[in-house]
């Protein structure tokens, strides 16, 4: 049977994302040295993704998060949003997804909109996330880093505490509360996502994704993070939004596949420059041009395909 029409298993997203990185790591049939989501900040192995879920898990329900309740994530690296809404998530709460450039105004009326209750943020974004929480009902915020007025994450991962369960079907509860237009998506959703995307992208053990996470909606980003963490693939945040930065990333870590939008695609088939590595896949976020597709597979031999 192939992945894309693999049936939906009875757990939630993270359940599945850190049985497939368990089961990989002790088959040992992951160089331990590879790591699994990189950014300017720095990089984190498979390995550490999965003992920082959970501890990080148990941490927050030691501070009070219950089942059913909503934790905003606000955070631009891809390290950390990996952690923080798996994190949320195992602790049987529901992550929304805030944008990393939101202005406090708008993110303290996604917050609220969302029914947020606590926050996970990180050093980057602190600024706007605590000046949003004044006009909010957050009761509790943690930060990656240090940040004033918020509980350091690394407070999260100190043992202690007896880990609850959490109640048994959860496929029809939310996996993401996302601000409109998209609404809550299911664990079931997120899954056949999931599973339409390991078996249509053909991303593997080995591959590395360049991707410029302000240019992919949050449900997307979160995928191509799960999709790159159960496929053992490597995952490069890429801070900029243009066509160059993608490119000087795409070189720096010999990225195999990269992430495009219609208008970076347009810019990379028609560079005149030299292109970094052959044979990169590029999957495109929307509708691309023709001309632009043609260019791309005929002057780079780079192939594209959609992404969703």
């Amino acid at each position: 049977m192939s992945e894309a029409s693999t049936p939906v298993p009875d757990a939630t997203i993270t359940d599945v994302v850190l049985e497939a990185v368990g089961d990989a790591d002790r088959a040992g049939s992951r160089p331990r040295r590879r790591p699994a989501l990189v950014d300017p900040a720095g990089e984190l192995g498979h390995a550490d993704f999965a003992r920082a879920v959970p501890a990080a898990a148990d941490g927050l329900r030691r501070h009070g998060v219950r089942h059913g309740d909503v934790g905003a994530v606000h955070v631009r690296g891809v390290r950390e949003l990996a952690v923080a809404a798996h994190a949320v998530t195992a602790a049987g709460a529901v992550p929304v997804l805030l944008p990393p450039g939101g202005a406090p105004a708008g993110l303290a009326g996604m917050m609220n909109e969302a029914g947020a209750r606590f926050l996970l943020t990180g050093e980057d974004t602190a600024a706007a996330s605590m000046a949003a929480v004044e006009r909010s009902y957050v009761r509790q915020v943690f930060a990656f880093g240090d940040v004033a007025g918020a509980t350091p994450f690394r407070r999260l991962l100190e043992p202690g505490g007896a880990r609850a369960g959490r109640p048994p079907g959860p496929l029809r509860d939310p996996a993401l509360r996302v601000p409109a237009p998209w609404g809550d998506i299911t664990h079931a959703d997120r899954l056949a996502d999931l599973y339409r995307l390991c078996g249509t992208l053909g991303i593997s053990d080995g591959d590395v994704v360049a991707l410029c996470g302000q240019d992919v909606p949050a449900p997307t980003r979160m995928g191509l993070v799960d999709l790159c963490l159960m496929r053992g693939a490597t995952l490069v945040g890429v801070p900029g939004r243009d066509a160059g930065d993608l490119l000087e990333a795409i070189l720096d870590h010999r990225a195999t596949a990269a992430v495009v939008t219609p208008a970076q695609l347009r810019a990379i088939a028609f560079d005149h420059g030299r292109v970094p590595v052959p044979g990169v896949r590029l999957l495109v976020t929307g509708a691309p041009s023709a001309e632009a597709v043609h260019a791309c597979r005929s002057r780079h031999r780079w192939p594209v395909a959609l992404l969703c």
